[in-house]
């Protein structure tokens, strides 16, 4: 019994000398952890969209060689290629629904397996050259992130602001879903071409391109 008395607790200096440690570990430990989160959540964006470009390429692909792209591209320089709706959302005077379009959509979603696109929280703007090819995707992940991909310089990259969701909506919302081709060589006559990668990613910073 008296080893138990000789025993004493901690003393109420020591427990705050504790707490104090505690306090400091986790004021380093945190910023260190969310940075890390936050890196996470955009290396998925960026796989994502990596995934989608992949898709889409593949879909215009296939799509480049049918008599439909052959024909419409040499009427117009802005023409649709897929469409969740079925629209022409490059046309809003053309108010037929196209199997065609729907299906192409359909099968960029089932070869991105994108969970976002998959469930419905998220949409994209694909934007095609006159050859097929992917000239800059605009992936919204209805998570709060915006991925895109730029052919000019090859890269991906992640919008973190809800500004930067909103300005794409309000710029590009009207092609929400579909891919389209657009005639890359008739210039706009403006000092910045609206559909180079400086031009779109002022829209989405909301700041002047020039």
């Amino acid at each position: 019994m008296k080893i138990f008395k000789n025993r004493r607790g901690f003393t109420l200096v020591e427990l705050i000398v504790v707490l104090v440690i505690l306090a400091v570990l986790a004021s380093l430990l945190i910023p260190a952890l969310t940075g890390y989160i936050d890196r996470a959540k955009r290396d998925q964006v960026v796989a994502e969209t990596r995934m989608l470009h992949e898709a889409v390429q593949t879909v215009a692909g296939e799509a480049y060689a049918s008599n439909e792209w052959q024909s419409d591209k040499d009427i117009s320089s802005f023409i649709t290629i897929a469409s969740k709706s079925g629209k022409k959302v490059t046309n809003f005077e053309d108010n037929g629904t196209y199997d065609i379009f729907k299906n192409r959509y359909s099968e960029v979603v089932k070869l991105a397996e994108v969970p976002s696109l998959t469930n419905g929280d998220g949409d994209f703007v694909a934007m095609l050259d006159q050859k097929g090819s992917v000239f800059c995707l605009l992936y919204n992940t209805g998570r709060g992130l915006l991925g895109a991909y730029y052919k000019d310089t090859g890269e991906y990259t992640v919008y973190d602001t809800a500004e930067n969701i909103s300005n794409y909506k309000t710029h590009y919302g009207n092609y929400n879903n579909a891919v389209v081709c657009i005639d890359l060589s008739r210039p706009s006559g403006l000092p910045v071409e609206p559909w180079s990668k400086q031009y779109i990613d002022a829209m989405i910073r909301g700041v002047s391109p020039e």
